[in-house]
């Protein structure tokens, strides 16, 4: 069975597709629910990063269907050698910031430091998802079903 990393940042619509996928009757799971923890960082704050236990169970599990989970962390790429690929998906700044804005689904990018912290992930970020994503989608002017169908036919037409 195939296994896919889906990636981006903020407002890119790896949620949405998980959605579509699952209709397909795909195994989806959003490694922001249950799968990652705060932890502090240096000078203040924290940062999200994956809890390795849960993903790396996750993956050894039995599995009649494929795979597709998403999520953005900092240590997602101990993954990368696990999953049969790494898919981001972008967009520019503008769309983002207008995704968050309308999403009910989440709170996250509603505050001004949130607005913030995408733009900064969007300039800083961004450029190292791209260097280790095996296929990169721009999801500015696709639809879900679009975005749903180059997955499916790119890396889930035989599975």
């Amino acid at each position: 069975m195939t296994v896919l990393y889906i990636t981006g940042l903020s407002g890119s619509g790896t949620t949405t597709l998980l959605e579509e996928l699952n209709r397909e009757g795909m195994e989806t799971v959003d490694l922001d629910e249950g799968f990652t923890e705060q932890v502090p960082v240096a000078g203040g704050g924290y940062e999200w990063l994956l809890i390795e236990e849960n993903v790396t169970a996750l993956l050894a599990a039995e599995r009649s269907t494929s795979l597709i989970m998403a999520g953005c962390c900092r240590n997602q790429g101990k993954f990368a050698d696990q999953v049969d690929a790494v898919v981001l998906l972008r967009s520019k700044p503008e769309v983002m910031l207008k995704r968050v804005s309308k999403r009910t689904t989440n709170p996250y990018g509603k505050t001004p430091e949130e607005l913030e912290e995408i733009l900064h992930n969007w300039e800083h970020v961004l450029p190292l998802l791209e260097k280790s994503a095996d296929l990169i989608i721009d999801t500015d002017d696709l639809s879900p079903a679009d975005v749903r169908s180059v997955i499916l036919h790119t890396f889930l037409a035989s599975s």
